[in-house]
């Protein structure tokens, strides 16, 4: 079967192999997919900023018009040499999972495939039909830890001539993201501030290297229950480019707005909204998002909204593909009713 395991990925991607004209990186991880499929976009020796050699494409409109990536992979160069085509955004469409059976049992002749996928099991047709075909490669890329992760922060640092502390890696390493290319900046980051110097210190990454993922993902879930909706699209765009997984996120949202639920029943019962936020001990920067929200919220409305919640992270998981823009719907959906009835009760 034309596939590697997670720890095989990276010696596959030391040296080009043509032999494999059709590749399939998958995972949870999108920063580390696009990097590797750079790398593969490298080794095909393609000049990705030439039009006539090299095109982009999105998996959802390969959906609707597949008949487009035939004729792409099949197309000869203008000028010779091979044809680079990347298809971004893949999960479980069928139109782009038949296609990669028949590119991989009848491999596209000057022409690399490169198709970028998110965290596919192992029933999926995608990932079958690329692991089957005899001229397709399946490479799964899961999130930096141990060697791999050390190896990323020894070859950034090593290139600016600089070495690190023991105390310093441990430190680096937990504030490090799940995201590879956030990661990789970081470091980038970390590298440029000790620049001059031999030696980065744990005292260098705690002045330069910010664990951003658990303040955004509060902040992320106070902004679409209090109805702050003009924050809501740079607190996403920073928890994906954290690597943070978008269950996480829901699953925030929706313990927030069970918390919300108990502490509305008590403001019904009579007690005064900031008497509330002070019993619960909420962090001293939440409170005035929690007695936003509670002051626009009623039970009902908590309810209604929890129904929601519960029934998108069900559909974000049977439609996996889906689950990012689902999560931001629903986000922006919950704040603009929260807005709405902030401005109801002036």
């Amino acid at each position: 079967m034309a596939q590697r395991k997670a720890g095989e990925v990276e010696a596959f991607l030391s040296r080009p192999d043509t032999s494999f004209p059709v590749v399939v990186l998958y995972g949870p991880d999108p920063g580390l997919v696009s990097e590797r499929a750079d790398k593969v976009a490298q080794l095909s020796g393609v000049d990705p900023s030439d039009p006539f050699s090299s095109v982009t494409l999105q998996a959802d409109e390969l959906e609707r018009d597949i008949g487009r990536l035939f004729d792409e992979a099949r197309t000869v160069s203008m000028f010779g040499g091979r044809r680079l085509i990347r298809v971004k955004g893949a999960g479980n469409g069928r139109n782009l999972s038949d296609a990669v059976a028949d590119l991989a049992d009848n491999p596209p002749e000057g022409a690399t495939v490169v198709i970028e996928a998110g965290d596919l099991k192992k029933s999926a047709g995608l990932r079958l039909n690329a692991e089957r075909g005899r001229g397709a490669m399946a490479l799964p890329c899961y999130q930096d830890e141990g060697r791999s992760l050390d190896r990323m922060i020894d070859e950034e640092l090593g290139e600016a001539g600089l070495s690190i502390d023991r105390a310093a890696r441990e430190t680096l390493r937990a504030r490090l993201g799940a995201n590879r290319l956030a990661s990789r900046g970081e470091v980038r980051k970390l590298a440029l501030y000790a620049l001059g110097r031999r030696t980065v210190t744990e005292e260098d990454v705690e002045a330069i290297v910010g664990d951003v993922s658990a303040d955004t993902v509060d902040e992320t879930v106070d902004a679409a229950a209090s109805g702050e909706v003009r924050l809501l699209p740079g607190l996403v765009e920073r928890l994906t480019g954290a690597g943070t997984s978008i269950f996480q996120l829901q699953g925030a949202l929706l313990r927030h707005f069970q918390t919300l639920q108990a502490m509305r029943a008590e403001v019904e019962r009579g007690t005064p909204v900031p008497a509330v936020v002070e019993r619960r001990r909420v962090h001293f920067r939440r409170k005035g998002a929690f007695e936003a929200a509670l002051a626009a919220w009623d039970g009902a409305g908590i309810a209604r909204a929890l129904r929601r919640i519960e029934a998108d992270i069900l559909l974000s998981r049977k439609e996996s593909a889906l689950a990012d823009t689902i999560m931001r719907r629903m986000l922006t959906e919950i704040g603009v009713e929260a807005a709405r009835r902030r401005r109801a009760r002036r």
